[in-house]
């Protein structure tokens, strides 16, 4: 089988991936292109991930303006407000509401401003964890198979069963709306793994340390903030993890080989 159209020239591409059922909130349309492959050309129908404006308004004050799929919309407020260190945990909202392109939010007592703080964790995971936690990512990405245009994010339980799967066209989204909607499930994210399939900067970082994921891994490149950030922070930082290797920058004591 191959692994997506867009990746693997087939013979009819256009049709690829057709038959697997998506959430009807997955945000994808068709556009027509026009494919050129030496002297040939044919019309093609291919699906393409949909990207909208999003701003999410905490107690009447803007405070993000971000473009990204139009689903999942409570656990991106959730997210985004928990990684921003703007709110605790879902507990600090009231309510959100959604009205025309915004998420209203409002919170319940004071203002709170969480700043990146080191991480305190004695989590272990095996490896043999992390490797079926990226295969669930792949095997959880429906919408990257059908447009390609996807980034996906996967929080990963201390007994290895997943507490959230979001998918997003921003790398970033992707993470606020896995760590929402794992927080709204009732998980503790102290005892959680974060994997990505996006590159992993400070800002990556930053996020997972505010929602208290004392580990952090990706298949795609490290960048050097965020292997800084995550030394500074004592966080385990995973780049490049892809069956059988795993490259560690931090925090390798958190690897375990123990069954």
């Amino acid at each position: 089988m191959k692994e997506s159209w867009h990746a693997d020239r087939i013979e009819r591409s256009e049709e690829f991936w057709r038959e697997e059922r998506l959430d009807p909130a997955a945000a994808f349309q068709t556009a027509k292109c026009i494919e050129i492959s030496a002297s040939e050309r044919r019309c093609l129908e291919v699906d393409v991930s949909i990207e909208a404006r999003t701003e999410i308004v905490l107690d009447e004050t803007t405070v993000a303006d971000l473009f990204c799929l139009p689903s999942e919309q409570e656990e991106l407020a959730v997210g985004y407000l928990v990684c921003e260190g703007l709110i605790a945990g879902p507990e600090d909202l009231v309510s959100i509401r959604k009205e025309d392109k915004a998420l209203i939010c409002k919170i319940g007592g004071r203002k709170f401003q969480k700043d990146v703080r080191p991480i305190v964790s004695d989590l272990r995971i095996n490896p043999e964890a992390v490797f079926k936690a990226l295969d669930m990512l792949n095997e959880g990405a429906h919408l990257w198979r059908r447009t390609g245009g996807t980034h996906s994010a996967l929080v990963l339980r201390e007994d290895g069963t997943i507490a959230s799967f979001c998918e997003d066209v921003s790398r970033s989204s992707a993470v606020d709306k896995a760590v929402g909607a794992a927080l709204l499930a009732g998980a503790d994210l102290s005892r959680c793994a974060l994997t990505t399939t996006g590159r992993l900067s400070s800002v990556m970082v930053s996020k997972a340390a505010r929602a208290g994921l004392p580990i952090l891994v990706s298949r795609a490149a490290p960048l050097n903030t965020g292997i800084d950030l995550a030394k500074r922070l004592g966080m385990t930082f995973v780049a490049f993890a892809r069956r059988p290797n795993l490259y560690v920058y931090s925090g390798e004591e958190r690897i375990s080989y123990e069954k």
